[in-house]
């Protein structure tokens, strides 16, 4: 009975197995409380200079491994250079963003193409020539205007004037973007001039056409100029004063209107674009008598309402306490 007990017992004693001393000082050794345990008695050895007592270094009870010290500085070397890849990914991206987003302004962009006049020098020269009279209207109303705003207007021909002389003497890839310039300063200038016209406007509005402009200067610039001839018309038949600038002006915008269609249809046609050029230059000077019968209107409302003032404040005194 005993022996069949202790027969049936082994098996138990078999797989319940006590370790050996040896082994758990291996398995000690081998984990990373025997590092910890190692680097503590290795601080303990230092002297107060620095020097240490004995000739064991650190880290050599455990052969083949690293001290915490060094795991940690690798662990931060790792997590900085995985800091700098994540940094070069983003501004990666980033970049990436901007060149879709320049690429889809780029293509949004308005006029495309170099154009068709300039075929040859002569007709280079002509052009540059007849780009000066913008220059001239915006130095007189410059000079002229009173208001801040019709002097803005002004300096914004004086900006018409060169960004054509630039467009129609430049070469190769620059061209294209030359007439971009010179279509955008014309529908800037028309934006200034909407607002000097209608001081009422809201500032918002101006702000939204030069917005628009580098992708719709056509439309912007069509906008803005009937705008202004039913102004001029209407002032025109308020004031007789205004009915012949208004009717040179008239003339000179349908004339100009056929000499660009004319452009656009027979391109071969010499000098067309410089004919434009004097007409539209002649009817944008009309436009300053225009705004001088707007800032005389400004004025006398000014003193009218600088006569209503006194009267106002007459009437309000018995009211007063």
């Amino acid at each position: 009975m005993v022996s069949a007990i202790a027969t049936a017992q082994v098996p138990v004693l078999d797989l319940v197995r006590v370790p050996s001393f040896s082994s758990l000082l291996e398995s000690l050794a081998s984990s990373n409380i025997a590092w910890a345990i190692h680097d503590g008695i290795w601080l303990l050895k230092r002297e107060e200079g620095g020097n240490v007592r004995d000739t064991v270094s650190r880290g050599s009870l455990v052969p083949g491994r690293e001290t915490i010290a060094s795991t940690c500085w690798k662990a931060g070397l790792r997590a900085s250079t995985l800091r700098a890849v994540d940094l070069k990914a983003s501004l990666l991206g980033v970049v990436s963003v901007g060149g879709l987003i320049a690429t889809a302004t780029q293509a949004a962009l308005s006029p495309r193409g170099p154009g068709t006049c300039d075929r040859n020098m002569c007709e280079r020269c002509c052009n540059i020539t007849t780009s000066i009279p913008y220059v001239v209207c915006g130095c007189h109303a410059m000079r002229h205007r009173c208001t801040a705003s019709g002097k803005t207007w002004g300096a914004s021909l004086v900006g018409v004037g060169i960004a054509s002389a630039a467009f129609h003497g430049s070469y190769g890839s620059f061209r294209e973007w030359g007439r971009r310039m010179d279509f955008w300063t014309i529908s800037a200038a028309s934006n200034l001039m909407t607002r000097a016209l209608f001081p009422c406007v809201p500032a918002s509005v101006t702000a939204a056409g030069m917005l628009a402009t580098p992708f719709k200067p056509f439309l912007v610039s069509f906008v803005n100029s009937t705008a202004m001839e039913l102004k001029f018309l209407a002032a025109a038949r308020r004031n007789p004063k205004l009915r012949g600038p208004q009717r040179l002006h008239a003339v000179c915008c349908l004339l100009g209107l056929g000499a660009f269609a004319l452009e656009d249809w027979k391109p071969d046609l010499p000098l067309v674009h410089s004919a434009w050029h004097l007409l539209s230059s002649t009817a944008v000077a009309t436009i300053n008598h225009l705004l001088a019968d707007v800032e005389e209107e400004e004025r006398c409302k000014q003193a009218r309402n600088a006569q209503q003032r006194p009267q106002l404040v007459l009437q309000m005194q018995p009211l007063l306490p």
